[in-house]
């Protein structure tokens, strides 16, 4: 047994004495009995406030991700929904969605805390899916380029 082992053993057994571990082991029961994803997500932000990991989730610097170009990037769709430009704002998307854009999928992301990743990057994915509504709900007609009351129009072959 190494000493790194034996002083894991001890925390863990010290652990069990400590009324944060024990609040946090019956949080945990009464999450497994939740009956609702909001009863459990209560639970769940109940636990990481008491672990700390609120803090991490709200500070948008991480050494995971690019927060500073997250930032840029979300400004970006919300100016071309601001400005209506659907063809502009579908041609973004389709650049950034399919791929690792900036570290957002890192698993150090998505394991820290139970009540979900770094706000700026649940942020950075509800914005995302407002641009994607945005674009569903778009006025298309697929005739020839240009726009014709209000609705965008291209040619269909892409000619």
């Amino acid at each position: 047994m190494t000493v790194q082992q034996l002083v894991f053993i001890l925390k863990a057994q010290a652990s069990q004495f400590s009324s944060r571990s024990r609040l946090i082991r019956q949080l945990q029961r009464k999450q497994q009995s939740a009956l609702t994803q909001d009863e459990w997500m209560d639970l769940a932000k109940q636990m990481d406030s008491i672990q700390g990991n609120d803090v991490w989730r709200s500070n948008p610097n991480g050494v995971l991700y690019e927060s500073d170009r997250r930032a840029v990037r979300m400004d970006e769709f919300v100016h071309l929904m601001r400005r209506q430009d659907i063809f502009d704002l579908m041609f973004t998307l389709r650049g950034g969605m399919a791929r690792n854009k900036f570290g957002l999928l890192h698993k150090g992301l998505l394991t820290k805390a139970m009540a979900g990743s770094k706000l700026l990057v649940e942020t950075y994915h509800n914005v995302v899916c407002a641009a994607l509504d945005f674009v569903c709900d778009g006025c298309f007609i697929r005739l020839d380029f240009g726009v014709i009351d209000g609705c965008h129009v291209w040619n269909v072959f892409g000619t």
